[in-house]
């Protein structure tokens, strides 16, 4: 429970930072807006899935799929490595770690 949880914290930080250095670099609110909303719903869903909340599981894999697919968008639609694609094999990353760890969950019931 806590490896999974310390992944999602560290990809919600990386999601916040990356949305606050797209606004510093670029001026873009969008990317502040984005990126701290879905980096505090990423950090509440860490602390949460460490206290064993199934909820919060299924919050994280919702909001890490739709990164993703933006992510995986944007990559496809500039072919630029950094930030997008980057931030897309990560999403994908934790994504499969927290769908292993809700199949987990699932099975211990």
């Amino acid at each position: 429970m806590k490896v999974t949880a310390t992944i999602v914290f560290i990809f919600g930080l990386l999601i916040a930072l990356g949305g606050l250095m797209g606004y510093v670099k670029s001026g873009s609110q969008a990317s502040l807006i984005s990126g701290s909303l879905f980096g505090i719903i990423l950090i509440g869903c860490a602390y949460f899935i460490s206290k064993g909340k199934i909820a919060a599981q299924y919050t994280a894999l919702a909001s890490t799929f739709l990164l993703d697919g933006i992510f995986t968008y944007r990559f496809a639609k500039t072919l630029h490595f950094f930030p997008a694609g980057f931030l897309s094999l990560a999403s994908l990353a934790v994504l499969i770690v927290v769908a292993l760890k809700i199949r987990r969950t699932l099975k211990l019931r």
